[in-house]
């Protein structure tokens, strides 16, 4: 005995069944909504424990998606209240990351100096997570720039 099908198979199978008019021009203005407003995001290319971008035989190739890499370094510069991040800005050519510039609003009375000497290692250390051990990318290629100077926790301004 072969038993109804539930509500929403039979609201689905109705749906398929008859698309309403005007869907196809309403689906495509929704579409074209969405990709105005979510920017796209440059691939990053990965590195396994060698070195190596090829993954196989085939030298398929594994990606991170840019805002990946600015969201966890984000979350990492804000973590203390001694700084925030003003901007994040990777430089990506040929889908290599080539370099990070990194502007941050200091907390005033904190040494500067030492702060970016800090930072710097664990900035590379979430690089190296996400994108593996890639070739030309090191501590180096990370710039950090002070901007501002304020009162309190820059995080909450």
């Amino acid at each position: 005995m072969a038993l109804d099908p539930s509500p929403l198979d039979r609201a689905v199978r109705a749906a398929r069944a008859d698309e309403p008019e005007g869907w196809v021009d309403l689906a495509e203005s929704i579409m074209s909504r969405v990709r105005r407003v979510v920017v796209p995001s440059e691939p990053i290319l990965t590195f396994t424990a060698q070195g190596a971008s090829s993954r196989d035989t085939e030298g398929s190739e594994t990606f991170v998606s840019a805002r990946v890499v600015t969201a966890a370094l984000r979350r990492l510069l804000q973590e203390h209240p001694t700084h925030a991040p003003e901007t994040i800005d990777l430089h990506v050519d040929d889908s290599r990351l080539t370099g990070v510039d990194i502007r941050l609003v200091a907390r005033f009375g904190v040494e500067l100096h030492p702060l970016a000497d800090t930072l710097r290692p664990q900035i590379y250390a979430i690089l190296r997570d996400l994108l593996g051990p890639a070739p030309g990318v090191d501590p180096s290629m990370i710039e950090i720039e002070y901007v501002d100077v304020t009162r309190g926790d820059p995080n909450k301004t």
